[in-house]
């Protein structure tokens, strides 16, 4: 006979261990009202204390990424634990491994879609590893072109630097030529190195472009210059930004005698191909 669960005992077990309500109502249908059996239940599954754990700083983990079977999605989590020594376990990464490829087989692209069999999951983790464990964000690409897009992927520092970029070629046999695969792989690991806001100048969030020119502005006005030349020293610390800051007009990290445009038209000519970096995505871990 099954026993009824009273929302004062649900209470009171999550009084006692820290778990959400759900999972001490779950924990006593399962026990029968056993509540020492429900707390030993939530002990076993790591949500005791789970909110408790949830508060504290988790800035430390890893970033991992996945590819769908027929190569047309690309996924790049980022999930965290609070020290270094947990994310260096293999039972780390392989628990950030599995949720990485359980996040790309259910469709999910942002954590607001992060249903209660994975949220449950990270709670579970967080117990085995008496540590906070956040999945932080996810990013998610589906082919704009699908003959001709091609995605590259890179993870830098053993998972502390991720990016993701796709890349439209045509005509789409030229992703199987050595010359191009080494140019995508450059490219990754140009954003991983380089941190670049945009693709290009045209690319830049307004609001970017617009602190950036009042911050340049008021430089040159605090330091005396005259208000008839401030627009010029505006224009060219802009586009001293925009060499620092845009992809294709950086300097190319293993040749700093071009930039990545440049590297970007020889590949073109010697293929005789155009060649597009459609969009990128490069995650840091810790950072906002």
């Amino acid at each position: 006979m099954k026993v009824a669960i009273s929302a004062q005992v649900v209470k009171e077990l999550r009084e006692k261990t820290g778990a959400g309500f759900m999972d001490c109502k779950k924990a006593l249908e399962k026990t029968n009202g056993d509540f020492e059996e429900a707390i030993k239940y939530l002990k076993e599954k790591g949500l005791a204390d789970a909110q408790k754990r949830s508060g504290r700083e988790a800035k430390e983990g890893l970033i991992a990424i996945r590819t769908s079977k027929d190569q047309n999605e690309i996924l790049m989590v980022e999930i965290n634990c609070e020290t270094d020594f947990v994310s260096r376990t293999e039972k780390f990464k392989s628990f950030v491994e599995e949720a990485a490829s359980t996040i790309l087989e259910k469709g999910i692209a942002s954590i607001d879609e992060i249903d209660s069999e994975i949220d449950t999951k990270v709670k579970e983790a967080a117990g085995s590893f008496g540590e906070n464990v956040v999945i932080k964000r996810i990013v998610r690409f589906k082919k704009s072109d699908p003959e001709k897009s091609y995605f590259q992927s890179y993870i830098h520092l053993n998972g502390k630097v991720g990016v993701i970029v796709e890349i439209i070629v045509d005509p789409s046999e030229i992703k199987d030529n050595e010359k191009f695969l080494d140019f995508a792989k450059d490219v990754s690991l140009q954003i991983a190195s380089m941190n670049p806001v945009s693709i290009s100048r045209n690319d830049i969030p307004e609001d970017i472009l617009k602190e950036q020119k009042e911050i340049f502005a008021k430089q040159a006005k605090d330091s005396g210059k005259p208000d008839k030349i401030i627009d010029k020293i505006v224009e060219g610390r802009l586009n001293k930004f925009f060499a620092e800051n845009c992809l294709l007009e950086q300097k190319y990290v293993k040749d700093s005698n071009i930039t990545i445009q440049e590297y970007k038209e020889r590949v073109e000519k010697d293929l005789n191909c155009k060649i597009e970096i459609k969009r990128f995505a490069r995650f840091k871990l810790g950072e906002d």
